[in-house]
């Protein structure tokens, strides 16, 4: 990234800031179109809200420097401090050799045997939920789709979840969840964004915030006695209470208390990990679904191939190889709708990055949402092509510029979760239902925690 030219320079400001607010009218405005014009100033550009500088990274280059090349001298930043209070120390926020043996235990839940048998259960439940659609009424497709994320995630967290019986408490639970989720993304970038002192102001918002926090974290401690009580289980939770080499220490710190019966995660660990999996695993596959579903009600000839493929395979096919159009699409969903708008880090000591040298401390963000948008890496931006993957696949890219799910050691350790989930939906849908969107009602963009449909209301008629 240096080419030839050893020299440091300094990180330019970007313009636009005001004495003691800095850019913050300008992110109030508009987060991701802020960050798209900040592109305009070179590879790094510092942002100051408040009093705080962040150093903005719009290079691919650069991020692969933060996320991959360097990642040992950065920490998860001040984003995941603010959240830590609320999701615990589970894989998303925590740090050092304690995420490294997290991941660790993990990482057998999401193998590709687990994740095929985990896809024969997405495709059951996206089935009987999107059957239970009725012609002619309105659905709030977006809130449908993080309840059906929900319901698709349950089964494999709870032991009993498929036992007869549990099916309509395992959809009244998601119905819960699903409120309460979203309740908690809305008021965690609340707290990201403001200072503590505004961001702890006990507001409504503020107090259905803490309850939603608490009610999850109840929902948390139920699943981990219940899948003690189930100790012989296959679900995600009972692989990681009985993990081998997983505590519940803080980072940092010796190896912290084990299960009192042997080696395995802490029973406060697993819920940190669970409420990671809630936060991580439903609200961008539900919003990444949403997109998805608004592309397909728009856009009837894409419906049509998707369906003629999922028709072709097979109802038990859901798979990027045996669905490719519809992984591309996909792809092409997370390049124009990335839901995440920014990401963070923190450098644990001074570092170079390119011709920039970053102080110790320094906030690192970087935004997918705008390198997917960037006319160089990928022509004619703003269409959706889910064919130019064709012309151009992933691996041809520079390192960097295509981070649907990150990079490196945080690279999402469920990322063939959310495919499988979202190629389930994808086909159950499009084999049932022509999708039609609402007369008159047009769908805006909304930067909270993610890129989001504002509101999504659809109609469906069978095929």
């Amino acid at each position: 990234m240096d080419g030839a030219d050893t020299g440091t320079v300094a990180v330019p400001l970007a313009p636009g800031g005001l004495p003691g607010l800095g850019h913050l009218l300008g992110m109030a405005r508009g987060r991701a179109v802020f960050l798209q014009r900040l592109r305009a100033g070179g590879d790094i550009v510092e942002m100051r809200l408040g009093r705080r500088s962040f150093y903005v990274l719009n290079a691919p280059e650069a991020v692969h420097e933060v996320l991959v090349a360097q990642s040992g001298r950065f920490s998860k930043g001040m984003l995941f401090d603010r959240v830590r209070p609320y999701l615990g120390n589970g894989l998303a926020t925590s740090d050092g050799p304690f995420h490294l043996r997290q991941r660790r235990a993990l990482q057998p839940a999401f193998h590709r045997e687990r994740i095929a048998r985990y896809s024969a259960t997405f495709t059951a439940v996206a089935r009987e939920r999107v059957g239970g659609w009725r012609p002619g009424r309105t659905i709030a497709m977006d809130r449908e789709m993080r309840e059906l994320a929900v319901a698709m995630l349950l089964p494999t967290l709870f032991p009993s979840a498929g036992e007869p019986g549990t099916g309509r408490a395992i959809d009244d639970l998601g119905a819960r969840v699903g409120s309460d989720l979203g309740v908690l993304v809305h008021g965690v970038l609340r707290a990201t964004i403001l200072p503590p002192a505004l961001a702890e102001l006990p507001t409504p918002g503020r107090r259905r915030f803490l309850a939603s926090a608490a009610s999850l974290r109840r929902l948390a401690e139920s699943a981990v006695r219940e899948a003690r009580r189930h100790p012989s289980g296959d679900g995600v939770l009972t692989l990681l209470l009985a993990a081998e080499g997983s505590t519940s220490d803080e980072p940092g710190t010796s190896d912290g208390p084990r299960r009192p019966d042997g080696p395995g995660m802490s029973d406060e660990a697993a819920c940190d990990e669970i409420l990671t999996l809630l936060v991580a695993g439903v609200e961008t596959t539900a919003t990444t679904l949403s997109w998805a579903l608004h592309v397909l009600a728009r856009d009837p000839a894409t419906a049509e191939r998707i369906h003629a493929e999922a028709e072709a395979a097979g109802p038990d096919a859901a798979t990027p190889a045996a669905l490719p159009y519809t992984a591309r699409f996909v792809q092409e969903v997370l390049r124009l709708h990335q839901p995440l708008w920014f990401m963070g880090r923190r450098a644990l000591e001074p570092v170079r990055i390119g011709r920039h040298e970053l102080p110790r401390g320094a906030e690192v963000v970087y935004s997918a949402a705008t390198l997917h948008r960037d006319p160089v890496l990928f022509p004619d931006p703003l269409r959706f092509d889910p064919d130019r993957w064709l012309d151009r696949p992933e691996k041809s890219l520079p390192r960097g510029a295509y981070l649907p799910f990150g990079a490196g050691n945080r690279r999402c350790v469920g990322d063939g979760f959310a495919w499988a989930e979202m190629l389930a939906v994808l086909a159950a849908v499009t084999t049932r239902w022509h999708l039609h969107p609402a007369p008159g009602h047009r769908v805006r963009a909304v930067a909270d925690a993610q890129i989001r449909p504002d509101a999504l209301p659809m109609s469906v008629t069978p095929r």
